[in-house]
């Protein structure tokens, strides 16, 4: 990709503001998935759905700069796929509390205004 335009850029900041305005209902969605397996049950359907969201978060935040959330994002993606193969217990129960954690970390470092570790390299570790 070339260079951008100052106009470019100042649009791409506006779409970075409403971004960061979406997040809360982003992660609202993803911990509602989450208490759902808990509560509703351990099941291919529900964690289908957390890796759906967790996969769109990926790629978004990386899109807009926010690496630090990118990376959060994919860990939670990651921790879904291996999640499916396996059964509910209560250490899959924390290990999903820890990626939910994470998951808020990250946006409360955007709100913040600190810097966002790992932006422009999309939060994908090698």
């Amino acid at each position: 990709m070339g260079k951008l335009t100052d106009a470019q850029r100042a649009q791409l900041r506006e779409l970075g503001k409403l971004y960061r305005a979406e997040l809360p209902a982003k992660l609202a969605d993803i911990a509602g998935v989450a208490a759902s397996l808990r509560t509703d049950g351990w099941d291919s359907s529900r964690l289908e759905s957390l890796y759906q969201l967790a996969h769109k978060l990926t790629g978004s935040a990386a899109i807009y700069g926010f690496g630090a959330l990118s990376t959060a994002a994919a860990e939670m993606e990651t921790w879904t796929l291996s999640a499916l193969a396996s059964a509910a217990s209560e250490e899959r129960f924390r290990e999903l509390t820890a990626r939910l954690e994470a998951l808020d970390r990250a946006v409360s470092g955007l709100k913040r205004g600190g810097p966002l570790a790992g932006a422009g390299r999309g939060g994908r570790r090698p």
